[in-house]
């Protein structure tokens, strides 16, 4: 019952994202906030930065001065995430000021009959099975994206178009692909637009990482084709892919998104090859925004999610010692009830079990439920049209000003960062 119970409630969730998904990022003008009274603007903070985002603002600062290339960060959430809205807003903020490194991480969500986010496109020749790792009783593991797609069709392929955002071209000259490499496994060949082979993935290549696989492009190219090729019919059974990433040659930031809808913290815990694979992206921020999952449903339990909020985070600092680390309280929201749509405050103590935990364990965080507005401050949001209707989501609108918001918090603490550096 509680499986079936879970399993509508993360295809709701997916299908209000569906909806929102396709709305395009808008830019808010700052004089626009002054309708929305209730957005706390003057408590819009990164906490706990002092130290903890040291070695962060440290190279941003570098790449500020030209003294190194790229500076990477990445995005782990929910369904707030997915659709990459409002952390597409930061990017693009991002980008625009220290340079556009490629469009980062993305994953075929087409083929897992999930939304995509719309800066790019993938369509498929074939049916995938597939899996996003809140699904843990699948045996498929996970990796990289949160999501798997595997196919046993010899002749399975996909197509990728990046498509350019505001002031932003995504053309990309460095593909790499996440994926499974054995003797049972298919290669890969990559094709352009032209239906020209431009390279040639074989699963028993060797390489230093056991999942990835690199093409590099001598021009610039917005679209391929990633097709299977049998050359072992007697061993050559699957395809098995986690994620694609796209970047290009100019310095700047590669600002990477892991969404899954309906994820928790405990979901990426149990995703196999998930911290492995994280690896590969030499992160020197990541960003995790979680929390409105857990406590969506009745029955919060505030240590158990106080100890999967460590569990994730102990993991995530094993594998990638270098990483900074800074979490997002999750928002404010309404959860449903015999009465209709009522205030969830279970919410509350979700954030506030996340600000205890950054506390005690000195990591920085942005506390979006009290700069929203706090207990109770969605029904003011979905009011002026910046919320769906569950009131648990965010229009399209409602994600761009959360980006907005967190784009601002993160500068002002790098300004600071550069103040008290020339002292």
């Amino acid at each position: 019952m509680v499986i079936k119970i879970r399993f509508k409630l993360f295809l709701f969730l997916a299908s209000c994202f569906l909806l929102i998904a396709s709305v395009n990022a808008q830019t808010i003008d700052s004089s626009a906030y002054k309708q929305y009274s209730f957005i706390k603007k003057n408590i819009n903070h990164i906490e706990n930065d002092s130290t903890s985002l040291t070695s962060f603002y440290e190279r941003l600062f570098q790449l500020e001065q030209r003294k190194i290339s790229r500076v990477n960060i990445t995005h782990i959430g929910d369904s707030h995430i997915q659709a990459d809205i409002l952390s597409g807003s930061i990017r693009q903020k991002l980008q625009i000021r220290f340079g556009n490194a490629g469009r980062g991480l993305v994953f075929p969500y087409r083929s897992a009959k999930s939304n995509e986010p719309t800066s790019y496109k993938t369509i498929t020749n074939v049916p995938w099975n597939y899996k996003r790792n809140v699904f843990f009783e699948n045996p498929l593991p996970i990796g990289i994206s949160g999501f798997t797609i595997e196919t046993n069709d010899s002749l399975a392929e996909i197509n990728l178009l990046v498509k350019d955002q505001p002031k932003l071209g995504y053309s990309f000259t460095k593909f790499t692909l996440f994926h499974e490499k054995g003797l049972n496994d298919f290669d890969i060949t990559i094709c352009d637009d032209m239906n020209c082979q431009r390279g040639i993935f074989k699963s028993t290549d060797k390489s230093t990482n056991p999942f990835v696989s690199e093409l590099k492009f001598e021009k610039p190219i917005r679209q391929i084709y990633i097709r299977n090729r049998c050359s072992d019919t007697l061993n050559q059974k699957t395809s098995r892919i986690y994620g694609m990433l796209l970047e290009n040659d100019s310095a700047g930031v590669l600002y990477n998104m892991i969404g899954v809808n309906g994820a928790e913290y405990r979901h990426y815990v149990m995703s196999k090859y998930f911290t492995q694979q994280l690896t590969y992206l030499n992160s020197d921020l990541i960003i995790i925004s979680l929390g409105t999952n857990e406590a969506f449903s009745m029955g919060f339990d505030k240590d158990f999610f106080y100890r999967s909020i460590d569990t994730l985070v102990s993991s995530v600092k094993l594998t990638n010692p270098n990483a900074c680390i800074l979490i997002t309280t999750p928002a404010d929201s309404y959860r449903k009830s015999r009465k209709g749509r009522v205030k969830n405050p279970d919410m509350r103590l979700a954030k506030e079990t996340v600000v205890s935990y950054c506390l005690q364990h000195n990591i920085a965080f942005w506390n979006l439920y009290d700069i929203m507005g706090g207990y109770g401050s969605m029904g003011k949001w979905y009011a002026m049209k910046l919320t769906a209707k569950d009131r648990v989501h965010f229009s399209g609108k409602g994600y761009q000003i959360q980006g907005d918001l967190f784009y601002n918090a993160l500068m002002e603490g790098f300004e600071k960062y550069k103040k008290n550096k020339n002292k």
